[in-house]
C-alpha cells in the first residue's frame, strides 16, 4: 500500500481536501466518482420520463380504475382531470406530465411530452341512483339541474390515436 494519504489539501489556494492521485484508492475514487454520479443522473432521468409502454399501461389501468367509480361532478364540466388523476393513481410511469385535451366529439386525447403516442379516452357519466348521502326527511332526490354537482358513476373506454 502506498504511504500517500487518500485525501490531501488542495494546492490551488483553497483549504479544501481533494483525492490524491498518487494513492491507488484516491485514483480509484477519482475514476469511480464521476461514473457513479453519471449512472445516478441517468437513472433519475429514466424514472422521470414516460416510455411508450408505460403510457399504454397507465392509460389501460386508469381506464379500468375509472370503470364504475363514483365521482361528485357535473355533466357539463371538463372531465380530463378525472382521467389524469386515474393515470397518476395507477402507479405506472412517473405520474406527472400527462396532458388531456377535450375533443369536439366529447372524448379526451391523452398524451405526454415524452412520447409521440396519443390515446382517445371516452368517459360516460351516469347518475348514481344510490348516493352515499341521503338528506334526512327526503324520500326522493330531485334530479340534478344542468351544471349542478351530483354523484355520478363513470364508464370509460380508450383507443389508440387522437380523438376526432
Amino acid at each position: 500500500m502506498s504511504e500517500e494519504p487518500v485525501l490531501i489539501r488542495s494546492k490551488w489556494g483553497t483549504n479544501r481536501y481533494v483525492y490524491n492521485h498518487r494513492n491507488p484508492v484516491g485514483l480509484a475514487l477519482i475514476v469511480l466518482t464521476p461514473l457513479i454520479a453519471f449512472g445516478a443522473l441517468f437513472g433519475m432521468q429514466a424514472q422521470s420520463t414516460w416510455s411508450e409502454g408505460e403510457l399504454h399501461d397507465a392509460v389501460r389501468k386508469g381506464v379500468q380504475d375509472l370503470e364504475g367509480k363514483r365521482h361528485y361532478t357535473s355533466l357539463e364540466s371538463n372531465h380530463g382531470f378525472l382521467i389524469a388523476e386515474a393515470i397518476r393513481e395507477s402507479g405506472i410511469g412517473p405520474g406527472h406530465g400527462v396532458d388531456t385535451h377535450e375533443a369536439e366529439d366529447g372524448g379526451y386525447t391523452v398524451s405526454t411530452e415524452d412520447t409521440g403516442t396519443e390515446y382517445c379516452v371516452r368517459v360516460t357519466l351516469t347518475l348514481d341512483e344510490q348516493p352515499p348521502v341521503v338528506l334526512p326527511g327526503a324520500e326522493e332526490r330531485p334530479p340534478p339541474r344542468p351544471g349542478m354537482l351530483a354523484f355520478h358513476l363513470s364508464h370509460a373506454t380508450f383507443a389508440k390515436g387522437a380523438c376526432q
